[in-house]
């Protein structure tokens, strides 16, 4: 492996890991980036391409004679390096984890040198890395992590030196900030199984050896140090590699997650990257804190690599007024001087940039600026190379590189939204959520950002957007720039899968921000009629339901041309409606068993509910079960055998089962494709229909992603209000349902143990909002039956998005990362399973197979 594994490793790039030297959390077994790079293919700041790797000190003249820029460099550094001894032995911060200035410490130290450590970490100022010769470390066999509890912080920090006497592989520490925002996050709280109680900071102690005897005595050296210490707190100790990941996830979600705080006071970056020896580290932390409470500062994170002394410390500060950039001003001057006065630096891992690059001079002193100076001039003679960093920086405060700053404005910002964004503080303040982080440009696990995974286009992931909706706001691309046609083409590849609400740390919602961009840009340039078909194919559906036969026969057919000058692409399938609607059948299933169930049929009809008013438990004890079964658009015309095994489990359970035939389209189709209004109106209706019911207590579940996904996490925003609240808490997926209730031993169902093998996919809202863990669960209800996920992102239909032309290419590459290939090469016994309508069309076009819902897999285990 490459030995620095620095914590955005799921996205980080090669060139940005060398161009900053960086490392990670076991930087104290592998060092920096720059001690593994053995030779580096360079283009000059001429265009010229050079090549630097190690050569004997005695060969500097030969290389001298090379041609160009490259020669010029030879024979110029060899000088630089001699004028400079002094400072160069004795003005580099005495640790050994630094990325601020440039190498020529590692240069002059060398017994081979190699140029290619002066390139590591000049953050691009002296040439583009274009190749890269890396040296690799053997991976450890076995790893072993001891959590270590402690009730102050100042104790876990003053702990760290005693602690690396016991030689770990790493020392993290996670401080009670982190840990309460983890708790505060639904999607993650359940990952906090390592923490005892309620301790101010974690120390998560690694070991990591070939052998378990090796882990044993790591363990047992940690024990006699705390022994030394008088620690009594937990120590927890996590040996299966499961365990460990989950830890690991949690130390790495530290950045996304303190940046995910709603509002103007954010944890700001800009004394982030400072290192101190270890054995200052808590007096360091301390006078930090200190100074932030004096500055009026209210709160920092922390959290980092504690057993190399960097830690990531950030202040929660309003940067967008004049009193927060005093404060930044005023903090950052005391972090250089307490660094220099422990001999750490003011970058630990990350580079200098325009945010430390000003206190360079200060941390190296005049003579070493001068040598840098000259470095970058024999480099880059016009100073061509992504100037302004490391040499000659501009002032920390100085307002024009700043991203958000008391002259940051939103002029062409939304005037009126449909969705209410107040929980962000408006569209604005929900578009700044996006910090940058990148977790979107991760290439494999999870579904975020599936456009981006297959064109690896900036623009294309949610960061990319992000930055082109502010700048778009900021009027940065013209008065018109939210309804331009470019931003437009920015938006345009967003599945809307909703991914990002989960998977990014800061949950940006970029499929609810598109949709309000799309509603605004056809306020401006008119509604496409396709789009306008989409949003209303639920009234589609129900008019042509009556002669279903003849509109599958034409859309199969002649009508084809109908779908293609629409946009359809040709290749693909329409869904066929079904030749009985699923609330036909419903009703005739009534009456067939009005008799044995004493069912009052009185009044029903498919446009009215059969339960206008939600029914009393009855007076005599018996237990009355009820839920109401909340169908979907594409159950009720395309799919009803779905919703007949939906209620064959249910009532099999013995539920009496709430059916509203008067429910309207959820008003997923109308979201994506932006008509807002529209889909407010049909959340108002549908809210309004199930307030009764969810007052009651009584579930609402339903079968489709999408659908659900809606009651429980659009319609609070569309109809903001108690009662849309109130539905939310009670709408869930049908598997969340029957899983509790199988649990809570209310549901018992009577099943064959068949043997069956089900390979299972997951749908994006699912997993971004309920997660998979639920409809695994309950297939794993059935005897004798093995589930296998898929690891899976996206399928690429995502709605409509796979059907339309311009879409077809992206739809079809995102198939084949994963879930077609896994399809195709499951055997033909083999139950291919989605919960999502979008979902079962892709593996129908892409594999050829036919995929069933869950609740269809387990209705048909019923014995």
């Amino acid at each position: 492996m490459f030995g620095p594994d620095p914590a955005s490793a799921d996205r980080a790039t090669i060139g940005g890991v060398l161009g900053n030297n960086a490392t990670g959390a076991h930087s104290i077994l592998y060092g920096m980036a720059a001690a593994h790079v053995r030779a580096t293919s360079v283009i000059l700041a001429d265009g010229t391409n050079a090549q630097f790797d190690a050569f004997k000190p005695k060969d500097w003249q030969t290389r001298a004679r090379l041609p160009g820029l490259e020669g010029a460099i030879y024979r110029a550094l060899p000088e630089i390096l001699s004028r400079y001894a002094r400072p160069i032995a004795t003005r580099y911060p005495k640790i050994f984890r630094n990325a601020a200035g440039y190498n020529l410490n590692l240069l002059a130290d060398a017994e081979n040198p190699n140029l290619s450590t002066l390139l590591v970490g000049s953050e691009g100022t002296l040439g583009v890395i274009i190749e890269s010769t890396l040296n690799l470390v053997p991976v450890p066999k076995v790893r072993r992590l001891a959590l270590v509890h402690f009730d102050t912080r100042k104790a876990a920090l003053q702990a760290v030196p005693t602690l690396l006497q016991s030689e770990p592989a790493a020392i993290e520490i996670i401080d009670k900030t982190l840990l309460d925002l983890t708790r505060g996050r639904l999607e993650y709280q359940h990952l906090l199984t390592f923490v005892e109680g309620d301790p101010q900071a974690l120390l998560a102690v690694e070991y990591a050896a070939d052998t378990q005897t090796a882990l044993d005595d790591g363990i047992q050296r940690l024990k006699q140090q705390l022994d030394r210490l008088r620690h009594h707190q937990p120590v927890v100790i996590i040996s299966d590699p499961a365990g460990q990941a989950r830890v690991w996830y949690v130390r790495k979600l530290g950045l996304g997650i303190v940046m995910s705080m709603r509002g103007d006071t954010k944890p700001a970056t800009f004394i982030e990257d400072a290192a101190v020896p270890v054995e200052y580290l808590a007096e360091y932390v301390e006078e930090i804190s200190k100074a932030a409470r004096e500055l009026d500062i209210e709160q920092i994170a922390l959290y980092g690599h504690a057993s190399a002394g960097c830690l990531h410390i950030r202040p929660f500060i309003n940067q967008k007024t004049e009193l927060g950039v005093q404060q930044i001003r005023q903090l950052a001057e005391t972090s250089t001087q307490l660094v220099i006065k422990y001999g750490g630096t003011t970058s630990g891992e990350h580079g200098e940039g325009l945010s430390r690059g000003e206190f360079s001079e200060q941390l190296f002193g005049p003579e070493l600026t001068q040598a840098f100076q000259e470095v970058k001039s024999i480099f880059d003679p016009q100073h061509l190379m992504n100037p302004g960093k490391v040499v000659d920086p501009p002032k920390m405060d100085d307002q024009s590189i700043w991203r958000y700053g008391v002259d940051y404005t939103t002029p062409y910002q939304p005037q009126h939204t449909v969705f209410s964004f107040s929980t962000d503080g408006g569209y604005a303040r929900a578009v700044e959520m996006c910090n940058g982080a990148g977790v979107c440009r991760q290439i494999e696990g999870g579904v975020m950002c599936p456009s981006f995974q297959a064109t690896r286009d900036e623009a294309h992931s949610t960061r990319g957007r992000a930055n082109a909706l502010r700048a778009a706001m900021m009027g940065l691309l013209g008065s018109d720039g939210l309804t331009s046609q470019q931003l437009y083409e920015v938006l345009d590849l967003c599945l809307s899968c909703q991914a990002c609400k989960s998977e990014c740390p800061s949950a940006v919602d970029m499929a609810r921000l598109k949709a309000e961009f799309l509603n605004t840009y056809y306020q401006k340039h008119g509604i496409p009629l396709r789009s306008r078909l989409f949003a209303h194919i639920a009234d589609l559906n129900r008019i042509s339901q009556p002669i279903a036969p003849l509109a599958n026969a034409l859309f199969a057919g002649p009508g084809q041309w109908i779908a293609r000058a629409l946009g359809i692409h040709p290749q693909r399938s329409l869904p066929k409606l079904a030749s009985q609607p699923f609330s036909k059948w419903y009703a005739e299933h009534l009456h067939r068993s009005s008799s044995e169930k004493s069912v009052d049929l009185t009044g029903f009809e498919p446009g009215a509910s059969n339960h206008d008013q939600p029914s009393q438990h009855p007076e005599d004890g018996i237990e009355h079960k009820q839920v109401v079964f909340f169908h979907d658009t594409f159950m009720q015309h395309n799919d009803p055998q779905i919703g007949r095994a939906a209620i064959q489990i249910l009532e099999a359970g013995g539920y009496d089962v709430i059916y509203l035939a008067d429910k309207k389209c959820c008003g997923r189709p109308a979201v994506s494709k932006g008509l807002l209004d529209e889909a407010a109106r049909l959340a108002r209706h549908n809210v309004a229909l199930l307030t009764p019911y969810a007052q009651r207590n009584i579930p609402i579940v339903g079968c489709e992603p999408s659908c659900m996904a809606m009651l429980v996490d659009d319609y609070t925003d569309l109809v903001p209000g108690h009662e849309s609240q109130t539905v939310a808490q009670l709408a869930m997926p049908i598997e969340k349902f029957l899983v509790h209730e199988f649990a809570a031993g209310r549901l018992n169902l009577t099943l064959d143990d068949t043997p069956r093998h089900v390979l299972f996919h997951g749908h994006c809202q699912q997993k971004a909002l309920f997660g998979t863990a639920d409809t695994l669960a309950m297939l794993k209800m059935i005897p004798n039956c093995t589930v296998e996920q898929i690891e899976s992102g996206c399928c690429g239909m995502a709605g409509s998005f796979g059907y339309e032309k311009e879409h077809y290419d992206l739809s079809i590459q995102l198939a084949e990362m994963s879930l077609a290939p896994a399809v195709r090469a499951a055997p033909a016994e083999t139950i291919i399973c989605a919960p999502g309508t979008s979902c079962r069309h892709q593996i129908k076009d892409t594999a050829g197979r036919s995929a069933l819902h869950p609740i269809e897999v387990l209705a048909s285990a019923l014995s």
